[in-house]
Formats: structure tokens, sequence, C-alpha cells
């Protein structure tokens, strides 16, 4: 079956994802911090969420739904408070572990903290893409270039262009995770270094909510 896809947008369009997956944010970051702190498996339930949440950003977009939310002032200040309260909570608990751990006695070099549970690392994932409006006014400034009204089906076309970045982005985070993981053991033998892990991402997560508190509703 024949994509209702126009062939020499389409290329432009995979080049362009390629550049944008490549650029760090809060779903890189989840799934480099889960890899390390809880291991390869966690990384991939990571990477499932935050796909699972891109293709639902996809099937909303198609739908007009997604319009919706960044025409109307309400709904996305609402998404833009839950997302940045969201991600600066990630933030605020990373920044309590090494508060926490001041002064504590150190855990001895092979002794690993329990690793989270699979589930609550999936709902992590997804939430923390699924409550982020920046990449619903990615969807509808970025991915509407490349379509092709003239061969018609422009809410398949929607869809179609945003699986991609589904499976591309899942494809880089999944190498994230297996990379990452690879140097885990020896991140946790030493505290020091996971204390040093848990405030860098504490404070990572906490810019990238303060960036997406200032995300504006333009888009056109």
């Amino acid at each position: 079956m024949t994509l209702p896809l126009d062939p020499h947008l389409l290329q432009l369009y995979m080049i362009a994802v390629c550049v944008l997956v490549l650029a760090p944010g809060p779903d890189s970051l989840l799934v480099l911090t889960r890899s390390i702190a809880d291991g390869r498996q966690a990384g991939v339930v990571a990477t499932l969420g935050i796909c699972v949440g891109n293709m639902v950003h996809a099937l909303l977009a198609a739908a007009g739904i997604s319009a919706l939310i960044a025409a109307s002032t309400t709904l996305f200040d609402l998404l833009r408070y839950a997302g940045g309260a969201y991600l600066a909570w990630i933030g605020l608990r990373s920044l309590w572990s090494v508060w926490t751990s001041r002064g504590a006695e150190p855990a001895p070099a092979i002794e690993a903290p329990p690793s989270a549970r699979p589930g609550r690392v999936f709902v992590q994932a997804l939430l923390t893409n699924l409550l982020n409006p920046k990449i619903i006014l990615f969807q509808l400034a970025f991915v509407p270039q490349f379509i092709a009204p003239a061969l018609g089906n422009v809410a398949l076309q929607t869809f179609i262009l945003g699986s991609i970045i589904s499976v591309l982005g899942g494809l880089y985070l999944a190498g994230v995770a297996a990379l990452s993981a690879g140097a885990a053991r020896r991140v946790l033998s030493s505290p020091r270094v996971r204390t040093a892990l848990d405030g860098i991402a504490g404070v990572l997560f906490l810019g990238f909510a303060v960036r997406l508190l200032l995300t504006d509703r333009k888009f056109a």
C-alpha cells in the first residue's frame, strides 16, 4: 500500500527529525537517569512510555484536538502548569535525595539502591511526555510543513509523520538506555558519583520545568 506522503517532503522530514531527536530534553534525560539508576530494563520501559506518549500526541494532532488545546488559553495553560509542576517535582525529588544523603554513612560499594518498579517508570515517562505542551506546538508548527494537501487525507499524513517521530525517537532513546546502563555498575559503585548525578539531574529537570512554564502559544 502506498503511503499518502510526498517522497521529497518525507526525505526532508526524516533528516529534520533525526536532528531534532538528538537534541537534549526531559525525555532523553529521564531515560538516561533511569537507565543509570535502575538498569537497562528501566531505560527501555521509560522509552516505551515516551513512545506511547508521542503516539498519543500524533493521534491528538490528527484528530484536531491538539489544535483546540493550543487555541484555548485555559487548556494550554493548565497543561503547561501541570507539565512544569511535574518536571519540577521530579527535579526536587532528585535534589531531596542529595540533601538527605548529606552526612549519611556511605553505603558499601557493591550495594546498589533498589530498582524502581517498571510500572512506575512507565507512568513517569508517559506523563513527562504527555504533559509537555511544547510537543503539541511542535506537532502544529513543524509537522504541517511536510504535509502535501494535494495528496488528500491530511489527518492520516499528520498521524504517520507524528508516528515517525515516535519510532525514530524510540530507537535513539533505546540506544541511550543501552549505553548508559552499561556504565551503571561503575557509576553506582561510588556514592559520591551517584549523589552528583542526582544533583545534576535535579537541576536540569528544574531548568526544563522553568523553560516549559515560559512557553507561549504562538505556533503559526
